[in-house]
């Protein structure tokens, strides 16, 4: 075998060593973690503005919003409506 075959076979055989080590996907873990945080958050503020909206109530989705109620859930969603309604 040449040396370029060679070193292609170890590189993916360090790929798949690694791929297969659960330590490498522990990132991986903490991603799909938050991105789910932001979905929730999302559709959480969503349903909120669908049913403050007969209120003429709404609290803007953007980055922010969806951040904070994604990652504190209801206690999140309630401080972002005290906001709105008393200091903006």
């Amino acid at each position: 075998m040449g040396s370029i075959t060679v070193g292609i076979v170890i590189a993916v055989a360090g790929l798949v060593f690694v791929l297969m080590n659960q330590a490498a996907w522990n990132w991986v873990k903490w991603i799909g973690w938050a991105v789910g945080n932001l979905v929730i958050g999302s559709i959480m503020l969503f349903l909120f503005n669908l049913v403050a909206e007969s209120f003429s109530f709404e609290i803007p989705i953007n980055p922010v919003t969806v951040t904070v109620t994604g990652f504190l859930g209801f206690p999140g969603l309630a401080t972002l409506v005290i906001i709105k309604q008393f200091i903006l």
